[in-house]
């Protein structure tokens, strides 16, 4: 299979996200809202003792809020798929419409469908991806990104 990555997670490099770890307002997941105000980082997110995530930002709060674009092509073949690395519960946006939403912990990077309303946002050229993380117990992490893996050679 040939997997093309569209939006990378921070594993290998850092990912710049726009973050809040105080309640935003509502539309916080969509284009249309201004996340001006809100501080930049390095992705992943999350406490110095987790395993298996690279953190790059230090995160400490029972919640966090995280944006940033991506760019869509035509060229994209697949089916686009999360990659998702969540200590705890988190829900994941794609262009406002909830993609995926995931429960509990992991100890790696896992594999995520994401929901049919949600593909059908994406269109070419700038698109939003936004996530939020609520941490229960334990170590917290948070990292995401999307793949699409198709037949056929590289």
């Amino acid at each position: 299979p040939v997997i093309k990555v569209v939006s990378p997670t921070s594993q290998e490099q850092a990912v710049t996200w726009r973050i809040n770890v105080d309640q935003p307002a509502a539309g916080w997941s969509t284009a249309e809202f201004n996340d001006s105000s809100w501080k930049e980082a390095p992705g992943g997110f999350g406490s110095k003792d987790i395993q298996g995530g690279v953190v790059r930002s230090e995160w400490k709060t029972a919640d966090i809020w995280l944006r940033r674009e991506f760019d869509w092509t035509i060229d994209h073949t697949g089916v686009p798929t999360m990659l998702i690395y969540h200590y705890d519960n988190a829900e994941i946006y794609l262009n406002g419409i909830l993609a995926c939403k995931v429960k509990d912990y992991v100890s790696e990077y896992e594999e995520q469908i994401i929901t049919p309303e949600a593909l059908a946002t994406l269109k070419p050229g700038k698109n939003l991806l936004a996530v939020h993380c609520h941490q229960t117990t334990g170590g917290q992490f948070i990292d995401v990104g999307i793949f699409t893996e198709s037949a056929g050679s590289k």
